[in-house]
């Protein structure tokens, strides 16, 4: 019986191991996709000429992530910019970071 014992333990281990790895994993992914659909919004404002340095973005009340920040880098024919998503999860604080060049809209 102390075998058996030992032997379910472990396996209860198993599985909330597990369960917390799927909780982190859905976490990066929605800040992997928060992140991409603020590059993709950055990148429409620079086309229609807007300034994306002046961009700012608050998430849900009941939202887990921070608001995402970004750092434009001016280059020639282009924008690079990088995006970090922060977010406390099961496994404590995680952070993912993006990087997008976005080139100049050419002339109308």
């Amino acid at each position: 019986m102390v075998i058996l014992a030992i032997a379910l333990m472990a396996l209860a281990g198993v599985v909330v191991s597990t369960t917390m790895l799927m909780a982190h994993t859905i976490d990066k992914e929605n800040a992997v996709n928060l992140g991409v659909e603020m590059l993709e919004t950055l990148e429409a404002m620079n086309f229609e000429g807007e300034n994306i340095e002046d961009f700012s973005y608050t998430p849900d009340d009941d939202s887990k992530f921070s608001p995402p920040t970004w750092e434009v880098e001016n280059l020639t024919g282009g924008k690079n910019i990088t995006m970090v998503v922060q977010w406390n999860g099961i496994l404590g604080s995680r952070e993912v970071t993006l990087e997008r060049f976005v080139a100049d809209p050419g002339p109308d």
